[in-house]
C-alpha cells in the first residue's frame, strides 16, 4: 500500500539536505554539531589591551616632551652660546676687526629663529668661507669647545710689501705697484760716517770741512711692524723717485721676496729686510745678528732655501758666520 506519510518524510530529509549542501557552498559557514555549547563570560576577567594601550601612550607622551625640552634648552639654553673667541695667528690683519666679522657671522639667526651663536648650531665652515673672502688667508682651522668657546688659528697670506726708497714708505701689490704711500723716512734712520778734512787756503788760513765718506740706511723696522703689521720690507737702493700707481718692481722680484720671508719665517732665523741694487734678480737678506744672505730672486728660491738649510744644519754655526752666497744655483760660497 502506498504511504504517503513515508514518502513526505523523505522528501522532506532530501530537500533539508540539498538546502544544507547550498548553504555551506554559498556562504562558506560551518555549522557545530550538538555539543557546542556558547563559551559563557568569566565574572573575574578583565581586558586589559585598552589599559596597555594608554601605558604606552603616557610613556612616549613623556619621552617627547622629555626630548623635545632637552632640545630648546640645548639651543635656547645662555650657557651654550659661544661668548668666547680665542684668535691666534694674526700679524697684520688687526685683532679687533677680525673679532668683529666672526661675531657678525655668529650673530645671524637661521630660520629667524635658530641662534648662529649656538654651539651645536654653529656653521664652521660658513665662518671659514666668509674670513678668506674678506681677509687675505693661507688657511683658518677653527675648532669649538665645549660648551661656548670658539677657537681659531689663522695663517695670513701675504701679498703686500712695504716698499723703501730711502725716502718714503709704500705699499707695493704682488704686481709690483705701489698701491699707497705710507709715510716718510726718518732723519735718524740713516747713519752716515764723516771725515773732517783740514785744508789752507791762498791766504794760509786753516779751513776745516766736514765730509760724507758713507751713508747706510737702517729701516725702523719696529716701528713698521707696530703701525703697519709684519710685512716684507724692501730697501731699494737705487733711491727711485715713486708715484701712486706706477710699477716699481718686476711681479717675479716681489714674489721671490714674499716667498724668501714665508720660509724663513719657518726657522728659528730672523729675516730684518732686503736690498735691492738693480732688477736684475739679485738680493740681499739683511738678517738679525748681523750677517746676510745673498741670493738671486729669478732663481729657484725653494732650491736656494734648501742649500741653506743644508749649510746650517751640517757646514755652518750661524753664530760664526759673515754671509752666505746662493746666487749661483749649485755651488755656495760661505764666510
Amino acid at each position: 500500500m502506498f504511504n504517503h506519510h513515508r514518502l513526505k518524510r523523505k522528501w522532506g530529509r532530501g530537500v533539508k539536505r540539498a538546502s544544507n549542501f547550498v548553504r555551506v557552498r554559498n556562504c562558506d559557514k560551518v555549522f557545530k554539531d550538538f555539543a557546542w555549547r556558547r563559551r559563557k563570560n568569566n565574572p573575574f576577567w578583565r581586558d586589559e589591551t585598552d589599559n596597555l594601550n594608554w601605558k604606552k601612550i603616557v610613556e612616549l607622551t613623556f619621552l617627547a616632551v622629555c626630548l623635545l625640552t632637552t632640545i630648546v634648552l640645548g639651543i635656547f639654553a645662555s650657557a651654550f652660546r659661544i661668548n668666547y673667541i680665542n684668535i691666534s695667528g694674526l700679524q697684520r690683519i688687526k685683532y679687533v676687526e677680525f673679532d668683529d666679522s666672526v661675531r657678525s657671522v655668529l650673530n645671524y639667526h637661521r630660520f629667524l629663529i635658530l641662534p648662529g651663536d649656538n654651539y651645536f648650531l654653529v656653521d664652521m665652515s660658513e665662518i671659514k668661507d666668509i674670513l678668506k673672502q674678506k681677509f687675505s688667508l693661507n688657511s683658518a682651522t677653527i675648532k669649538k669647545e665645549f660648551p661656548n668657546k670658539l677657537s681659531i688659528t689663522v695663517e695670513e697670506k701675504i701679498s703686500t710689501v712695504i716698499y723703501d726708497n730711502g725716502s718714503e714708505y709704500g705699499y707695493l701689490d704682488a704686481e709690483g705697484r705701489l698701491v699707497e704711500i705710507l709715510k716718510k723716512v726718518g732723519v735718524d734712520e740713516w747713519k752716515e760716517k764723516k771725515q773732517t778734512v783740514t785744508s789752507t787756503d791762498a791766504a794760509g788760513k786753516e779751513i776745516s770741512e766736514v765730509r760724507v765718506l758713507n751713508r747706510e740706511h737702517l729701516p725702523n723696522l719696529k716701528g713698521l711692524v707696530a703701525e703697519y703689521g709684519d710685512y716684507p720690507v724692501i730697501f731699494d737702493q737705487r733711491l727711485a723717485s715713486t708715484t701712486v700707481g706706477t710699477v716699481i718692481l718686476e711681479k717675479e722680484i716681489v714674489q721671490g721676496v714674499i716667498e724668501w720671508f714665508n720660509r724663513l719665517n719657518t726657522t728659528k732665523y730672523k729675516l730684518n729686510y732686503f736690498i735691492i741694487k738693480d732688477e736684475l734678480g739679485e738680493v740681499t737678506l739683511k738678517m738679525e745678528g748681523g750677517w746676510i744672505i745673498r741670493a738671486n730672486l729669478k732663481n729657484d728660491v725653494g732650491n736656494q732655501f734648501n742649500e741653506l738649510q743644508y749649510l746650517l744644519k751640517n757646514k755652518i754655526k750661524s753664530n760664526k758666520i759673515n754671509y752666505i752666497d746662493l746666487r749661483f744655483p749649485g755651488k755656495a760660497y760661505w764666510q
